[in-house]
């Protein structure tokens, strides 16, 4: 990856152009697959795409409250999500309740807004509820607490029955790269996680984001030049 970076940054740019070091180049592909990764949000994937992404993919079942409870809506309850959580691909709560018949189930979460919360809140079609319907879900509404930059979300039922475990299907914030160590400017080698399949994509972007930094003129250029040629 390091290789193929330096072979086509030359050409699009020039010889001339200042080279990277291999802590430059950890950054600029980091930055690559960050972009990589929100071009292809869980909703808009392919087949192709969930495969490209496929080694980001974690499934989670949270069983524990957070501590920081705060104050929040009424019948809701704060929990953390993992450290390295990017994005929701899936959730559902297994939930406990008076009812025999209920406990045990597996219901929705309904991602919502503050604005949206109170007008479902009080719709009967889609509040919370626990009816034994494929349409009973729990409200979810996100926080992020700037302190430590914890990701914290709020689960919100009716008040008639409790959730036991949040099953949380995610994509995980990918590590950043660092490339072959070869000029001593990093310490420890650490390769891309995505799939190999994409890892030319990811060059492309980064290749991009370094003429754009160095020669924004002679880059725009070229630019404009392959897309005429194209």
């Amino acid at each position: 990856m390091s290789y193929e970076f330096d072979v086509l940054y030359d050409k699009i740019a020039s010889q001339s152009s200042p080279g990277y070091t291999d802590r430059e180049k950890s950054v600029i592909l980091s930055k690559a697959q960050e972009i990589l990764v929100k071009r292809y949000q869980p909703s808009e994937y392919k087949e192709q795409r969930r495969r490209d992404m496929a080694n980001l993919t974690r499934n989670v079942d949270i069983t524990t409250a957070s501590t920081t409870q705060d104050t929040g809506k009424p019948n809701g309850t704060r929990y953390d999500l993992p450290t390295d959580f990017m994005y929701f691909e899936g959730e559902e709560v297994t939930v406990s309740s008076s009812n025999a018949c209920f406990t045990g189930n597996r219901i929705l979460v309904d991602p919502t807004t503050e604005d949206e919360y109170s007008l479902k809140i009080k719709n009967p079609f889609e509040k919370p509820q626990l009816t034994g319907s494929d349409y009973d879900t729990v409200l979810r509404m996100d926080f992020w607490d700037n302190t430590n930059g914890t990701k914290r979300i709020e689960l919100i039922t009716d008040g008639t029955f409790t959730i036991t475990t949040y099953h949380v299907a995610y994509f995980k914030q990918p590590v950043n790269i660092v490339p072959f160590t070869g000029d001593g400017t990093t310490t420890a080698q650490v390769d891309c996680e995505l799939n190999p399949t994409i890892h030319r994509e990811l060059i492309e972007v980064a290749i991009r984001i370094a003429a754009g930094i160095t020669q924004p003129q002679e880059y725009q250029i070229k630019l404009n030049e392959e897309q005429i040629n194209n």
